[in-house]
């Protein structure tokens, strides 16, 4: 179990130290003290459900994300993927569909780099592209 904690720890810090994020800030966007964030980090315990869930989403990750391979392949995530693939595919037109498989399949290095970026760089490109929608 200790070895659970410590690589769910682990996963959390490194997610959040991918978005330039302090335990201050992941504690406010979560709604979790700064210090059960830390005591997660260091794999000194499990926070609870409800707090797990709210740290993933403030990280732009799913519960799944930070599982070892071998306890996410015990929970079915592929299927829940493709759940949420068909959901998604099932609210867009079939030109949309046309214009996401060109995405993914010729810019998909672009969209992870997208992706990568903080949530500050995310709002910037938002802006400039909604600019230049509006200009058009």
């Amino acid at each position: 179990m200790n070895e659970l904690k410590k690589y769910i720890g682990e996963k959390i810090k490194g997610y959040r130290k991918s978005l330039n994020m302090t335990t201050v800030e992941l504690g406010e966007l979560s709604n979790t003290s700064q210090s059960t964030i830390s005591t997660i980090e260091r794999g000194e315990r499990f926070g609870t459900f409800e707090s797990m869930i709210n740290i993933c989403k403030a990280l732009g990750v799913t519960l799944y994300d930070i599982l070892p391979p071998e306890n996410s392949e015990n929970l079915n995530v592929p299927s829940l993927h493709s759940e949420r693939i068909n959901i998604i595919l099932d609210r867009l037109s079939s030109e949309d569909i046309e214009v996401t498989e060109t995405l993914v399949v010729n810019y998909m290095s672009l969209l992870r780099m997208i992706s990568d970026l903080t949530p500050t760089q995310k709002k910037y490109l938002t802006d400039f592209l909604n600019s230049i929608m509006n200009n058009k």
